[in-house]
């Protein structure tokens, strides 16, 4: 809460969190920024999460707690075929094949763009009609080329991905220890040499777009 607080340019503007399953590394933040929300800046508070996440499935705590769930206003689950309107933007949602069973694949859609997030998940097929006219596709690849493991996409299957939905711009992200240790630069490289779309990767701190609009994208 302390670091949103200092790095984001306008904390005080957050109304919501979305989170797409409840591993730690993707839902941790999840009750200090409802906290944020609620408490230091007084809104009502909304927070869209898998229902691993509200809940709890199988062997998999809930990771948002029922205090933090009630101090929103708005709690939606997101599961296979949801769509909610919060604001000017559209959340759908569709379910993933990762170690949370729940976990949601993401596409967040304004009147001028359609943002679509490949969350973690193993490689497959049937993933891709979901992210159909995407503009912009966020792609969580955890390990590099020629270097899978159950339950997550790594980099050999981008090409797969990008190549069926045409996205204008690929923002790569969610590296694991060994996508960190590879040369990220030759990754990079030959990502590039095998689609169209402009290839980001990601940084700590990064900002997209910038100060732009998500249309010159």
């Amino acid at each position: 809460m302390i670091y949103s607080q200092e790095e984001l340019e306008a904390p005080e503007d957050t109304e919501a969190v979305i989170t797409s399953h409840a591993h730690p590394d993707h839902s941790n933040d999840v009750q200090p920024i409802i906290e944020m929300i609620t408490h230091c800046h007084d809104h009502p508070g909304a927070v869209f999460a898998n229902e691993t996440c509200l809940s709890g499935y199988s062997d998999v705590e809930k990771a948002i707690s029922s205090y933090h769930q009630n101090l929103c206003s708005r709690v939606e689950r997101l599961e296979e075929g949801s769509e909610y309107e919060f604001k000017d933007l559209t959340i759908k949602s569709q379910q993933m094949f990762h170690a949370d069973p729940k976990t949601q694949g993401l596409i967040l859609e304004t009147d001028d763009k359609k943002v679509g997030f490949w969350t973690d998940t193993e490689y497959s097929e049937e993933l891709l009609e979901f992210y159909e006219g995407c503009d912009i596709m966020i792609l969580y690849i955890s390990r590099p080329r020629d270097k899978p493991v159950s339950g997550h996409t790594c980099m050999s299957k981008a090409p797969d991905i990008l190549e069926e939905i045409d996205p204008n711009t690929a923002i790569i992200t969610h590296f694991g220890y060994a996508f960190l240790e590879s040369d990220m630069g030759e990754q990079k490289e030959w990502l590039d040499e095998q689609v169209d779309s402009k290839i980001i990767l990601a940084e700590d701190d990064m900002e997209f777009p910038g100060n732009r609009t998500l249309g010159d994208f």
